[in-house]
């Protein structure tokens, strides 16, 4: 009886790891997430050929709160139908993987278009292909794969910007995408979770929205935390809100002349977890000071 129970133990951690690959749980805190590439080009959807097209609508943005999945999410997935021609958003070069499927691609950026891998830390993910194009160095717009799907959720295109070196971590979108018109994924704002981090006369600021299945929904809360120097985080109360905008002034909070460090924290209607502004983690506990662990958050000095 003893083997047996053994046995089922060991058969039951066996199906455990299967059903929720690495990733999912982050119970190592694992840095998972940055912020911005070395540097800001524009890039083309990846679902288009020109500067133009390709806009389709957003299923999930980065690092945008979700029930199921990483949580939260750690790219940008693209309503595609099966075997859409997905194509180089710059020039760079196209490496095959497998992570997700046999047709996943790294894309390394070629930043500066000199041929020459001297781009930094700047790639770019496409997960759930269908198929793929033989690796090498492609120009922006040429076709690189084929979108595909993958479990039990309708085909579509995982794409994110990433950095790899210490471990696989997926950047902000939007500021690639920033030279769009508005009408175009809202000049990048539509892909990223949040985006336009601003700080003006004491008053931070920033854009934050969800994308649910190509529909825009706005986060239930939105809330700022803040401190002076490492130690616990002052709750600062609930952002104000103003269309697509949520801002926070310091005036008055701390001395003139202080740095402050601060970051925000989203929660989604139906999802228990919270996302937080910078990104770094896969779930963190929704309340910062419950964690050891250290979260990441913008520096700005109070005027």
């Amino acid at each position: 009886m003893r083997y047996k129970k053994l046995t089922i133990m060991m058969l039951s951690f066996v199906l455990v790891t299967f059903i929720f690959p690495a990733g999912v749980f982050a119970a190592d805190y694992s840095i998972v997430f940055g912020n911005t590439p070395p540097s800001i080009v524009n890039f083309n959807s990846p679902l288009s050929n020109s500067s133009s097209a390709g806009f389709a609508a957003v299923n999930s943005k980065w690092n945008q709160p979700r029930s199921s999945g990483t949580n939260p999410h750690n790219g940008a997935d693209l309503q595609a139908a099966l075997n859409t021609n997905v194509y180089a958003p710059y020039d760079g070069w196209a490496t095959g993987i497998t992570v997700t499927g046999s047709y996943d691609i790294d894309f390394l950026v070629d930043a500066n278009n000199n041929n020459v891998k001297d781009d930094g830390d700047y790639h770019v993910r496409f997960y759930h292909m269908n198929s793929r194009e033989t690796d090498g160095k492609k120009s922006q717009g040429a076709l690189i794969g084929k979108s595909g799907n993958q479990g039990d959720v309708p085909p579509h295109l995982h794409f994110g910007v990433c950095s790899t070196s210490g471990g696989l971590k997926w950047l902000r979108n939007e500021v690639n995408y920033r030279h769009l018109s508005s009408s175009n994924w809202s000049s990048g704002k539509d892909l990223d979770a949040y985006s336009v981090v601003a700080w003006n006369s004491n008053i931070a600021s920033f854009t934050a929205y969800i994308r649910n299945d190509g529909t825009k929904e706005s986060f239930s809360e939105v809330r700022i935390y803040y401190r002076t120097s490492a130690g616990s985080w002052t709750d600062g109360g609930v952002m104000n809100k103003s269309g697509d905008v949520y801002s926070y002034n310091f005036t008055g909070k701390v001395s003139s002349g202080t740095s402050v460090q601060w970051m925000f924290r989203m929660l989604r209607s139906g999802v228990s977890q919270a996302a937080f502004g910078p990104a770094k983690f896969y779930q963190p506990d929704n309340n910062p000071n419950a964690s050891s662990y250290a979260y990441s958050y913008f520096t700005n000095t109070v005027t």
